[in-house]
């Protein structure tokens, strides 16, 4: 099953986990979600750990698309994962991922802008209500949170590439 870009290079599996990992870790962790508000940080945190594993494990170089490709694919399934661990917990559980860190931005929001406290609360509502979600429906959002979070985990592969190049110029 091992993700391999270019023959002779080792497998990118295990970075795939890495980055997978942490993005399941920013996105469902109490109060640790809160640092994606930081324009998706955790996120994209995700794939330059996935870029930063592979490089540092197999001491190899590898160019801006490979780190994006890596990126974007931990940030594919980190973000698949996300969705039905929080869907996971929510069920068995009656934990709403990311609840407490929502709270702590809305509260924060009211207190920015006043006239729309009301808004921040309605918002806060919906996210709390019980929700009905069907198979179809799970695996839908599944895949369209993947597809939304690689991008994002995938700018981070790169940038990881970009900082280590940047280091060893220095150096």
């Amino acid at each position: 099953m091992g993700v391999e870009t270019v023959p002779g290079r080792p497998s990118k599996t295990p970075a795939l986990i890495v980055g997978a990992a942490v993005l399941v870790l920013t996105t469902t962790l109490p109060y640790l979600t809160l640092i994606n508000a930081f324009f998706f940080a955790g996120i994209v945190i995700a794939g330059a750990g996935a870029a930063w594993y592979y490089i540092m494990n197999n001491q190899i170089r590898i160019e801006y698309g490979e780190a994006f490709v890596l990126g974007a694919m931990s940030g594919l399934f980190g973000g698949a994962l996300s969705v039905l661990f929080a869907y996971l917990l929510e069920k068995w559980f009656g934990y709403i991922a990311g609840l407490e860190s929502l709270r702590i931005l809305v509260a924060w929001a009211s207190q920015l802008a006043p006239e729309e406290a009301e808004t921040f609360q309605q918002m806060l509502a919906m996210a709390t209500a019980a929700k009905d979600i069907s198979l179809s429906d799970l695996l839908l959002n599944m895949l369209l949170i993947g597809m939304f979070y690689a991008p994002l985990s995938g700018l981070g592969g790169r940038l990881t590439v970009f900082v280590l190049k940047r280091q060893a110029r220095k150096s």
